[in-house]
């Protein structure tokens, strides 16, 4: 399972890098384009949305990896250590249960681009809409690694308590 979670990282960590990079370089030349030599890129949005599309939705999977993820935790810190650790796993569930949908519904929308393509390059939509269902997959993985660990140290507490 280690060896699945190296290599999903760095696949993740790989095209986050690349779509910064294209995201900079791409934008960088777009505005020295336009602004210095009068000649604007317009194949250029694009490209720019296609990596910032990418760059955000893969990024939003390694913050679940990284449980970077928007919380309050006041309510959970505040209750017994069992009762916060069982409804730390809840909540978990039900975002499995979100990102499953997200990759239902995403997967449905990625079939509504291909017949459509971009607007001044023959990329089909459905390579940007497949952002949502690709990043939902590594949401929904990450998660139930997060969530077997959560459970172990649950049943601990358990055991603790008796």
């Amino acid at each position: 399972m280690k060896v699945i979670n190296l290599v999903v990282d760095k696949v993740i960590k790989a095209v986050m890098v690349v779509s910064g990079i294209v995201l900079l370089a791409v934008t960088f030349w777009q505005v020295v384009c336009r602004y210095v030599l009068k000649a604007p890129l317009p194949w250029s949005q694009d490209i720019i949305r296609l990596s910032f599309t990418y760059l955000v939705f893969w990024g939003a999977a390694y913050c679940v990896h990284e449980k970077a993820n928007l919380n309050v935790d006041v309510l959970l810190t505040s209750l017994p250590k069992v009762i916060g650790k069982l409804l730390e796993i809840i909540i978990n569930v039900v975002l499995v249960g979100f990102f499953v949908f997200l990759l239902y519904m995403g997967l449905q929308f990625a079939q509504t681009g291909t017949t459509q393509t971009t607007s001044y390059l023959p990329i089909p939509m459905s390579w940007y809409y497949m952002s949502i269902p690709s990043a939902a997959a590594f949401m929904i993985f990450y998660m139930i690694g997060n969530l077997a660990v959560q459970v172990k140290e649950f049943i601990q507490l358990k055991k603790g308590e008796k």
